[in-house]
């Protein structure tokens, strides 16, 4: 498997394993690692990522406002609340990666820079005081068999429930 970029989310509406998708028509998600770059196979990522699902514990938030993201601030967001809970998380998969070599198109977006959010679509978004449950987690291959406009949803792993 040649070396491809991921990304891992949590998708807040269900989608199965192997769907594809126009890049421009994301199922409303919450981003858990921008895009990384990985030689999937070489590193084994979906079995360290499996552990590490099976130690790391469901963690709640609340959906807290809106934002505008992007050099612009053409795009528009709701923020979730970072707790401690959802900073750890986000931060030991960002080590996972690491670990593994991966690198990041936006490294200053991970780690302390990381800001959960969801974006707002057509006619899908979340609202202030929403609660957003991440039990799970999702790999998604940004350009499936070479094509920059289609997505495809690798493997979902889930957390425990304790």
């Amino acid at each position: 498997m040649p070396v491809q970029k991921y990304v891992i989310v949590k998708f807040l509406e269900p989608v199965a394993d192997g769907t594809e998708f126009n890049a421009k028509d994301w199922p409303l998600h919450v981003t858990l690692a921008s895009n990384f770059v990985a030689d999937r196979k070489a590193v084994n990522l979906f079995e360290k990522l499996a552990e590490l699902a099976n130690r790391e514990s469901s963690v709640t938030t609340t959906a807290s406002g809106d934002d505008y993201f992007g050099p612009q601030k053409q795009v528009h967001v709701t923020i979730l609340t970072m707790t401690p809970e959802l900073q750890t998380l986000h931060n030991r998969i960002i080590a996972l990666l690491k670990n593994l070599g991966t690198t990041f198109d936006d490294p200053q977006y991970q780690e302390e820079g990381y800001r959960a959010h969801a974006t707002v679509q057509v006619n899908k978004r979340l609202h202030k005081g929403d609660i957003v449950t991440i039990d799970e987690f999702t790999v998604v291959d940004m350009f499936p068999n070479n094509d920059i406009s289609r997505r495809r949803i690798m493997r979902t792993f889930k957390l425990r429930s304790d």
